[in-house]
């Protein structure tokens, strides 16, 4: 190192003409700027050549640092073990599924929607209230001209009137039953016309259910054909997915289904499978059905959709970060009277990242999973505890 020092004082040592490492003016037959010039090349390359020098220095003893803590540290796993964590295996049920998205409706929905051009006058009820059959949701002016609402209501009270009078002398056989049919048909084709214009004044749930939809408000415009309101029966959700030709021989009516949604999830079931492919989608049509009683998922919303197309209770499940692979197979080590030994394993099922093991382990191994890559068949190993640190154990 002193030879070190010393070097780098050479390097930087002043370009003077008291330098004695530095030809003077007076030594060099040339002019007084081709000596400066010479000097200052000289100097360069004494500085290039020293730089890479010390770098190499540097560089030689962190290396021989690093083989010194190396070396420590195989030491230390042949005295203490090889630090890992295991985990101790037991039976439990895999499933497979196939995994769909798609939007969940209620089992039961509709609209109401306007047949005049008007304004609204009223409207009765609010999202998320309970609604009967034929109740009156919202309202619009009985003067409307198209909708003729005093005319229609004073030609149904006649034609109602005239009809109960007929149909008491009818009783006492006081007319014949010709006019008694005529009287009944003009009745009912004035009730007809009656009802149809109250629809149109007052505009009532196609279904009962929840209102889940109000898109217009009180003196809002309208016209014909525009939708004012949604009613949904939503205790059960369904939906619809679409599944490829070289899928839909593993799906079956009565197969379980979930359906995942911000954390909630619904069970279901499927209710239809299609013998035969839409020409548009190029696939086949899954109809499944959700129980929503407790409304956990509104209608509307596009959920993640897992049918489930085998389950295989009692089995040793593995994910992919516990298993190696090499020339021989997949294999495992697992944790034998403190020492590592390698087994060999047969996967079976896989999902996901998921394996399902058919040979090579049982129920109780306790299986390693962290400190994998340091391992050897018989290598001594270290259970680390909760309170220890995990700093030696190299990512798998």
């Amino acid at each position: 190192m002193n030879g070190l020092f010393r070097f780098v004082d050479f390097l930087f040592i002043p370009l003077s003409p008291g330098n004695p490492y530095i030809q003077t003016s007076d030594d060099l037959e040339i002019t007084p700027s081709l000596k400066i010039r010479g000097l200052q090349e000289s100097y360069m390359k004494k500085m290039i050549i020293g730089i890479t020098l010390i770098s190499l220095m540097i560089l030689t003893g962190c290396g021989t640092n690093t083989e010194i803590a190396s070396r420590s540290l195989e030491e230390l796993h042949k005295e203490q073990g090889i630090p890992v964590e295991s985990r101790t295996l037991a039976s439990e049920n895999f499933s497979t599924y196939l995994s769909f998205t798609s939007t969940l409706t209620g089992i039961k929905e509709s609209t109401g929607s306007a047949m005049l051009l008007d304004t609204i006058e009223h409207v009765l009820v609010e999202v998320g209230d309970f609604v009967e059959k034929d109740q009156i949701i919202l309202t619009l002016p009985k003067s409307n001209p198209q909708a003729n609402y005093y005319q229609s209501m004073a030609g149904f009270n006649a034609a109602e009137q005239a009809f109960h009078r007929i149909e008491s002398l009818y009783a006492s056989n006081g007319i014949s039953r010709q006019n008694y049919d005529d009287a009944k048909t003009q009745y009912e084709v004035q009730l007809a016309n009656w009802t149809m214009v109250q629809d149109m004044v007052e505009v009532k749930a196609p279904i009962a259910g929840y209102v889940t939809r109000l898109a217009v408000r009180e003196a809002d415009n309208v016209s014909p054909g525009q939708t004012l309101f949604s009613i949904s029966n939503y205790d059960s959700l369904s939906s619809r997915v679409w599944v490829s030709d070289h899928e839909i021989r593993k799906i079956n009516k009565g197969q379980k289904v979930s359906a995942s949604w911000e954390g909630n999830t619904l069970q279901g079931t499927v209710t239809q499978v299609d013998l035969a492919q839409n020409p548009d989608k190029m696939a086949f049509g899954v109809n499944v059905l959700f129980d929503n009683m407790d409304h956990i998922l509104p209608s509307g919303i596009t959920a993640e959709i897992d049918i489930e197309t085998s389950l295989n209770p009692n089995s040793i499940v593995l994910h992919r970060r516990e298993i190696l692979n090499d020339n021989q197979g997949m294999y495992v080590f697992i944790n034998v009277d403190g020492t590592a030994q390698r087994v060999n394993i047969q996967p079976g099922l896989r999902q996901g990242l998921y394996y399902q093991i058919a040979e090579g382990l049982n129920p109780e191994d306790e299986l390693i999973t962290q400190g994998l890559t340091l391992l050897h068949d018989n290598s001594p190993i270290h259970l680390l505890q909760e309170n220890e640190s995990l700093a030696l154990i190299p990512e798998n």
